[in-house]
């Protein structure tokens, strides 16, 4: 049971997939408030993964890996897009294609639209590349859903067409 001055990240500012900088600092805190490491390379990455912290995903029915450089991510954010994902594949008739998961803050820093305070580097983000056709409005209605349960924080990115979904976590634990 959750008190009631706790305020779940997310719940209060999910009414839609418009990206902040309220939105990036919310994330951010939340990683920093949890100690979660904001990796600066991949062997930093890999040591995580010895260690248990993070967990492959990979390429199956329900979710295809597409240019995912370092193809880790955080217990939870695996957990989310692997529920996602069925939920995906059922609806739309086709695998949800992840574009992007962990990156270290030094790859982080090369992007064009890369930003200083991305949790990327923390294994709690993973971009979506946004399908076409009726299957994007099902994904927003889906983000959104689980960004009012405190889930997750999503943003629908422009350019190039994404989305951006940072977990807070598992599904499991939303209740």
């Amino acid at each position: 049971m959750l008190c009631a001055g706790l305020v779940l990240p997310g719940v209060a500012h999910a009414q839609s997939l418009r990206g902040s900088h309220a939105k990036v600092e919310r994330a951010y805190q939340f990683a920093k408030r949890r100690g979660l490491e904001f990796n600066d390379t991949r062997g930093e990455i890999a040591q995580g993964v010895e260690d248990g912290e993070y967990v492959p995903l990979r390429s199956g029915a329900n979710y295809r890996l597409r240019g995912v450089a370092v193809p880790y991510a955080r217990p939870a954010t695996r957990a989310f897009l692997v529920e996602l994902a069925a939920k995906y594949r059922k609806a739309c008739k086709a695998p949800l294609v992840v574009t992007s998961a962990m990156r270290p803050t030094t790859l982080q820093r090369t992007l064009r639209n890369g930003i200083e305070k991305s949790v990327h580097p923390t294994g709690m983000a993973v971009d979506l590349r946004a399908p076409s056709g009726s299957c994007r409005p099902w994904l927003r209605r889906e983000l959104l859903a689980s960004a009012r349960e405190g889930t997750v924080d999503a943003t629908e990115e422009r350019h190039p067409a994404h989305f951006h979904v940072i977990v807070f976590r598992a599904p499991s634990q939303a209740n």
